[in-house]
């Protein structure tokens, strides 16, 4: 028994000291989001992809953006150090619900079900839901 703590304590003395290293070596980097990056994302993941309309949320964690060139809507969110976008449409979309400045929606996506977007103001929220009922 105490063998088997023993080789249970290096184990998690081993992992804690890899995470450490990867902290110390690559940082604990936090993207960020504003339009230049959504565009550029964007522009790398969707061929073709021509800016439209474009929000911003107010924790610059997500954004809102339209494809002027196919006429479609986008979600590009912040994950990590990277960005996770999503296509909305009646397909992809679940639900849409305004609670005042903020929008929370709800994806048929298991790997990304759900986003919650603080705008503002009131009147943006409003527009952008009206939007996304119609994509």
């Amino acid at each position: 028994m105490n063998g088997q703590l023993f080789y249970l304590a290096i184990s998690l003395a081993g992992i804690a000291a890899m995470v450490g290293l990867c902290v110390v070596l690559f940082g604990r980097g936090i993207a960020t989001l504003d339009p230049s990056v959504a565009e550029a994302e964007m522009g790398f993941e969707v061929p073709g992809f021509r800016p439209g309309a474009f929000v911003l949320s107010a924790d610059s964690r997500a954004a809102l953006i339209e494809d002027a060139a196919h006429h479609k809507l986008y979600l590009i969110a912040v994950r990590g150090d990277g960005y996770v976008i999503r296509p909305v449409s009646r397909a992809s979309l679940k639900s849409a619900a305004r609670d005042g400045a903020s929008l929370a929606l709800r994806f048929s996506d298991f790997t990304f079900p759900k986003a919650a977007l603080a705008f503002a103001d009131e009147q943006t929220a409003r527009d952008w839901e009206a939007k996304l009922k119609a994509a």
